[in-house]
């Protein structure tokens, strides 16, 4: 898996725009362009560094409170329609939030493969460090595929603080299980974790234990 760490020292192209866009207007006053290019120029500056990111905000918080809302209530079809609606956040949105939320759904789905593909991709394009819960459900998804050895990976390359570790131990267990190894210390593990499992951990332990009885 590529290194995370190599993430960290990526430049967002963004912040460039700033000190261009200063030059730029230098040089128009320099070479006595037209007033009226002037003028589109100076309205320009303040729509794109204050109202387009004022409006991002807000599409965005809209959006991410409604997708709660709905994931919530099993609405998971209706989801992604309202995801595919959503040209605006997933052309210059957070690109990586976006993807995340599209592989979510298509995990509560049962679309595994089209979710591993989303996950990668949420991955590939986080500017800074991806989070743990992205490597958290990319891993996920990698169990329900049977890719027991990627899925293995991710999970021990999560940080030591991550509020998934309980979880990480629990799905390791499963792996475990599945793979034939340490078979017995797994299953007793297993079966204590299972009695404060709930939702989708609760049932993979239920249906590993009873088809590894």
């Amino acid at each position: 898996m590529e290194d995370r760490r190599r993430r960290g020292l990526q430049i967002d192209w963004r912040r460039g725009l700033i000190p261009l866009s200063l030059l730029a207007m230098i040089i128009l006053f320099a070479t006595g362009a037209p007033v009226w290019v002037l003028g589109l120029y100076v309205l320009w500056i303040p729509l794109y560094y204050l109202a387009y990111p004022m409006y991002m905000a807000h599409s965005w918080k809209s959006f991410d409170k409604e997708f709660t809302m709905r994931f919530q209530k099993g609405d998971y079809k209706g989801l992604l329609e309202q995801y595919k609606g959503q040209w605006f956040l997933r052309r210059f949105g957070p690109r990586s939030e976006m993807l995340g939320k599209l592989g979510l759904i298509h995990a509560a789905m049962e679309r595994y493969r089209e979710a591993e593909h989303a996950f990668e991709c949420a991955i590939d394009a986080a500017r800074l460090d991806p989070s743990d819960q992205l490597y958290f459900n990319l891993a996920n998804i990698k169990y329900e595929l049977g890719k027991y050895d990627d899925a293995m990976q991710i999970y021990k390359s999560l940080r030591s603080n991550s509020p998934y570790q309980q979880s990480v131990r629990t799905q390791l267990a499963l792996i475990d299980l599945h793979k034939g190894e340490h078979g017995d210390q797994a299953r007793q593990f297993l079966e204590r974790e299972r009695e404060r499992a709930s939702g989708v951990l609760r049932t993979r332990i239920d249906d590993a234990l009873a088809r590894h009885s």
